[in-house]
């Protein structure tokens, strides 16, 4: 594609799985409440629980029973929430602003909490600025009620997917982190880099999908608790992994990979693993892989010294909620963040109350959207919504001139509900291409100017993305020295602080393992977000510096946990004055790091 780089970033569409169960629960999830307000003979009523079925259709995901209850049920709550608070302004426009602008500020606060209290945040928002835009004929509570009643259909339908078949999620996770580290054993100089990133990817979602998204420890015995075993011993492989690309175990990689798959089926399959090793070889950095590949093979619930290092201490939901919204209000990027997306969703319901334009949330829901950083840059947003908001009206204003209301009209919604499910996560151009023409046409019934709508949702998109441009980048662009720079520099100290213990405390074994997890996904943290920029022309001289820094930091944390794993590699005789001198060296970068660019003043922290 001809353009400039972040540009062809941005159109770049992922190469995501049809999820065929996914996009069935959706499709079926906003029939059922289509279907029974067109028999009550009331479609307005059941366009109302198809927002509802939509809003529980977009947070559906393919995850086990608790991630699931908690994704669908919390956003619901917080949709019917927003669209209460909405209805309740009855279209006093300094009400409604003033609500725009807490609300703005509550999501924007607790939105980094972590991806369930996002997405309960962004739901709220949306949900508040459509409630905003409906009409006021009916009681307030009616849209807010139907709107809860619409998506349990899709909620019990997803919930009775994941509890038929219990553990399976968990599983499948384990073994694409178990399948992703038989990849880099097997990956040459050329690959090993990418194979890296892959395992580290696959490891945290292994372990956010096993042990984080628990509202309790796993229980002896259970699944989840044979899974983290085998995510413990895991990390053993992966930190002696790089043995393969300089010893002698290199000619028995193959035999190594091909063992590590063996515990992947197995575990996924939940069959006995039935896998043979090579000799043991003469130098130390091959035992201690193949030690850690047959510890793999036999795991139990225990590690070696006798607890699961990857099950840490739950404290009590509300505790860890309360803990959470604390740190996020400590943050100063976080409050910096809040105040910018509040500002430019006050600018955008001003715009919307005063300036005559028809009646509609959209506009504000179009700045939500574009400004989220969680949701990509501003730049390349702006590019997709314009895009996927222009065809998906066209499509709309298709549907409305050649089907009939009623059960055509019905038709369309689900088909489209199931596109949406099906090819929303290649593309945010093709989620919007298929959002639009849903909502134009559940807007009708719900007595939303019927014709005129698909124009005024063309105004209200280019009203929101003007705003979003002048206020959320122009004069108030996203913090990227809290995302990037500072956030690389912490990483710096972590891996100095790692050496140093790696030094000083050659006996402690559990400490070191917390560590590299730890910073190993915050080197993927940085990288993920070097990704996301990637779509900002803002930061194209920036990116490949920050890439170098990336790469030297990746580079430092495996030298190191080649030597403290298998005491082989580049720094192996290194005297405690060259672990030293790397220590400084990594804290001088962190330093460099924190430098302000030349004409800001540094910032306190």
């Amino acid at each position: 594609m001809p353009g400039p780089a972040w540009l062809r970033h941005t159109a770049e569409i992922r190469a995501v799985p049809v999820d065929r169960a996914l996009a069935a629960r959706g499709a079926l999830g906003m029939l059922v409440p289509l279907a029974i307000g067109q028999l009550a003979g009331r479609p307005d009523l059941g366009a109302a629980a198809g927002l509802g079925a939509y809003g529980a259709a977009v947070d559906d995901t393919a995850a086990p029973w608790r991630t699931r209850a908690l994704t669908l049920l919390l956003p619901q709550l917080a949709g019917a929430t927003g669209l209460a608070l909405g209805r309740a302004t009855d279209g006093r426009a300094w009400a409604q602003i003033l609500l725009v602008a807490v609300v703005a500020l509550i999501s924007g606060l607790v939105s980094s909490i972590g991806r369930i209290s996002d997405m309960a945040a962004l739901v709220l928002l949306l949900a508040t600025a459509m409630g905003l835009g409906l009409p006021t004929t009916q009681p307030w509570w009616h849209v807010p009620l139907l709107f809860l009643l619409g998506g349990i259909p899709l909620v019990l339908l997803s919930l009775t997917d994941a509890l038929c078949h219990p553990g399976l999620r968990e599983r499948g996770a384990a073994a694409t982190a178990l399948r992703a580290v038989a990849d880099l054993l097997e990956a040459t100089d050329g690959t090993w880099a990418e194979r890296r990133h892959q395992v580290t990817a696959a490891m945290d979602a292994a372990y956010d999908t096993v042990v984080l998204r628990r509202l309790s420890p796993p229980r002896p015995g259970s699944t989840a608790a044979e899974l983290a075993a085998h995510l413990d011993r895991l990390v053993e492989v992966v930190a002696a992994a790089p043995a393969v690309r300089t010893t002698a175990a290199r000619e028995h990689a193959a035999a190594y990979a091909d063992a590590v798959r063996r515990v992947a089926d197995a575990v996924e399959t939940r069959t006995p693993a039935t896998v043979a090793l090579p000799p043991t070889p003469r130098d130390r950095a091959g035992r201690v892989l193949r030690t850690a590949v047959a510890a793999l093979a036999s795991a139990g619930e225990e590690a070696a010294d006798g607890r699961s290092r990857l099950l840490p201490a739950h404290p009590a939901p509300l505790r860890r909620l309360t803990g959470a919204v604390a740190d996020r209000l400590r943050d100063p990027a976080g409050r910096r963040y809040a105040l910018r997306l509040t500002m430019c969703l006050t600018v955008a319901q001003a715009l919307a109350s005063f300036s005559g334009l028809p009646r509609s949330g959209w506009l504000v829901l179009t700045v939500a959207l574009v400004v989220r950083p969680g949701l990509g840059t501003v730049p390349a947003r702006l590019v997709t919504r314009a895009l996927g908001t222009t065809a998906g009206v066209l499509i709309g204003l298709a549907v409305i001139a050649v089907l009939p209301p009623g059960w055509w009209r019905i038709s369309a919604v689900v088909l489209l509900t199931g596109l949406l499910q099906a090819y929303a996560r290649r593309n945010y151009t093709l989620q919007t291409l298929f959002l639009t023409p849903v909502m134009l046409l559940l807007a009708d019934p719900l007595g939303q100017a019927g014709a005129a709508v698909p124009a005024a949702r063309l105004l209200d998109t280019a009203a929101g993305c003007a705003v979003a441009l002048v206020c959320g980048y122009l004069l108030w662009p996203e913090d990227t020295r809290a995302l990037v720079p500072d956030r690389l520099a912490d990483v710096y100290e972590a891996i100095a602080a790692y050496a140093d213990h790696a030094l000083n405390a050659a006996g402690d074994t559990g400490t070191p393992h917390t560590l590299r997890r730890r910073i190993h996904a915050d080197l993927a943290a940085v990288r993920t977000e070097l990704t996301r920029l990637r779509t900002d022309p803002r930061h194209h001289h920036a990116l490949e510096a920050w890439s170098e820094d990336l790469a030297h930091g990746e580079q430092v944390m495996a030298r190191l946990t080649t030597t403290a794993v298998t005491g082989h590699g580049d720094a192996a005789a290194a005297s405690r004055d060259s672990t030293e001198h790397m220590v400084a060296q990594l804290l001088r970068r962190a330093e460099r790091l924190r430098e302000p660019p030349p004409g800001r003043p540094r910032t306190l922290r």
